[in-house]
Formats: structure tokens, sequence, C-alpha cells
């Protein structure tokens, strides 16, 4: 009986090591982009998402993976790192519809809307789409733990969206802006989705 108690307690605990382990590793396979192109014939970065053409609609899923500089990168792993394992920790099933929607649907409307003759890179469009989920949930679900992490982040993150109201050249406020609304949009789509479940189904 000592046993069971022991293990139990550490499950919690043991479920949020593998989500920051998750959130590192996906930062890792960035960084791991990043080289491996310097030494590629062809630049990737070329690959971001073109607005309005057609060989730019590959960029919905190749942005997220690409970056400029080392300091672009480096810029958005931190964030990218701590959102992740705090929206892998409330649940696995519905980060994954966040990313797939801040990627597709905000690349998307970055696609239509962009400036003509640009390319957009990076994944800072995922991580302000985490940033709109995290915050929302706090507003579209009646749950206490959806209020608190909505609460968390905005005390570190919700700075970050004063940069919506500037643009500054090189940097893709349209990713920015789209990704946001975007990661809104997938808390108000799953409202309802039973997270309880999901996060048992995680561990």
């Amino acid at each position: 009986m000592v046993q069971l108690r022991q293990r139990g307690s550490l499950g919690p605990v043991m479920r949020i090591r593998e989500n920051v382990e998750i959130a590192f590793a996906c930062v890792t396979f960035l960084w791991t982009v990043y080289f491996v192109d310097l030494f590629l014939p062809f630049d990737l970065r070329s690959y971001g998402i073109r607005p309005r053409s057609i060989e730019g609609l590959f960029g919905l899923i190749a942005s997220p993976f690409l970056h400029s500089s080392l300091g672009h990168l480096l810029s958005n792993s931190i964030p990218l790192a701590a959102l992740l394992s705090i929206s892998l920790t409330y649940s696995r099933k519905l980060t994954l519809q966040v990313v797939f929607t801040s990627a597709l649907i905000g690349g998307g409307f970055v696609w239509l809307f962009g400036s003509r003759n640009t390319v957009h890179i990076g994944a800072s469009g995922v991580i302000f789409g985490l940033i709109g989920y995290l915050l929302a949930i706090g507003l579209f679900r009646r749950e206490l733990l959806a209020l608190v992490v909505s609460l968390i982040v905005s005390f570190y993150y919700g700075w970050t969206l004063l940069s919506l109201l500037m643009v500054l050249p090189g940097v893709s406020w349209s990713g920015h802006f789209f990704g946001f609304l975007s990661g809104v949009l997938a808390a108000w789509v799953t409202r309802e989705d039973n997270v309880s479940t999901s996060r048992r189904r995680s561990g």
C-alpha cells in the first residue's frame, strides 16, 4: 500500500517532467534544423510562407521550423519551451490542436494578407498562438485550472501583446497577429472538450 501511494504521488510530477522534456525536444529540433541548414547547398529559409504564391503554401508547414539568424532562434526558443511546457501540462491533446491551428490557419491568413515579396519564417506565430490560447481558456472554460493558467501566462507574457500595436522592419507582424487570433479561435472551438480525460490519457 505504501508503494502504491508513493507512485501515485509522483504521477503528476513525472507527467510535468515528461511535458518539459517534450517541449525541450521540440526546441532542440528547431536548433537542429538551423545548424543543418548552415551546411546545405541550398537555403531552407527560402521555403517560408510567401503570401499569395502557390510555392509559398509549403511554408504553412515549414515556416515554424525555420529562423533567419541565431538571435531569431534564441529569442523564440525560451518562450516556446515555456509555453509548450505549460500547455502540454494542461492538455497534450489540446496543445497539439492549437499548434496545428496556429501553423495552418494562422499561417493561412499570413499567406492571404501578408505583404507581397516577403518570406515569413519562425516559430513566433505558434508562440503567439499558444499565448492567445492559454490566455483565452480562462475566459472560455468554467474551471479553476484554466483560469490559473491564464493568469500565469498573462503575468509572464501578457506584455508581448504590446508588440501587436507596432509594425517593425524585419518582424512578421501579420504572423504574430494571426497566430494570436488562431490561438484564441482554438480556445473557443475546444472550450467544451473534456480536459480531464485528455490529461489522464496523456499520463
